[in-house]
């Protein structure tokens, strides 16, 4: 039984979510675990998956990021420091081959990691604090949770170059949002 699940991501017929320093996987059509993998990680949070089927996990704690090859179950460290800034909510965007993540902290910036390159770069400065969770709609516009402020909800255009937009406040510790 997991002791605190962070982030969730289902890939094809698998559920898989962080657990600590565990990556676990369960059959979604049987409920049967089908791994219990413990990555070397320190507090792993956020989850996303690529096309290819690797997925991308941020170690909170430790500033990292971690990268899962489903087809094969080994795994690497990707990003070895993310800054200075806790790194928590992950999203692939396939239009620029990256992956933007959402940070802990106050004034907490939306970075990237080059998913060719690895380099993180600061998308944009924000004046949000603890952020936690990242979506996108179809129109590619990107939605940031953050517990600061009131608790909310926060819209930016696909390249975060337009004046944000709240879209919700007053939520109680907004986690990670799906879209």
């Amino acid at each position: 039984i997991p002791s605190g699940p962070h982030g969730l991501e289902i890939v094809s017929d698998t559920l898989y979510f962080c657990d600590g320093a565990y990556l676990k996987a369960y059959d979604i059509n049987t409920a049967a675990q089908i791994f219990n993998i413990n990555i070397g990680a320190t507090f792993l949070n956020g989850i996303t998956h690529d096309a290819a089927g690797f997925l991308y996990i941020t170690d909170f704690s430790a500033m990292k990021i971690f990268r899962f090859n489903t087809a094969d179950r080994t795994f690497n460290l990707f990003v070895s420091s993310t800054g200075t800034a806790s790194p928590n909510g992950i999203i692939f965007d396939p239009d620029n081959n990256r992956c933007v993540f959402v940070n802990w902290g106050n004034a907490a910036p939306i970075k990237a990691v080059d998913l060719t390159t690895a380099a993180v770069s600061t998308v944009t400065s924000t004046t949000l604090g603890n952020c936690d969770g990242i979506a996108r709609d179809n129109a590619g516009n990107y939605y940031v949770s953050s517990w600061s402020g009131g608790g909310k909800i926060t819209r930016f255009n696909n390249t975060f170059s337009s004046s944000t937009a709240v879209v919700t406040t007053g939520l109680s510790s907004p986690a990670d949002i799906f879209y």
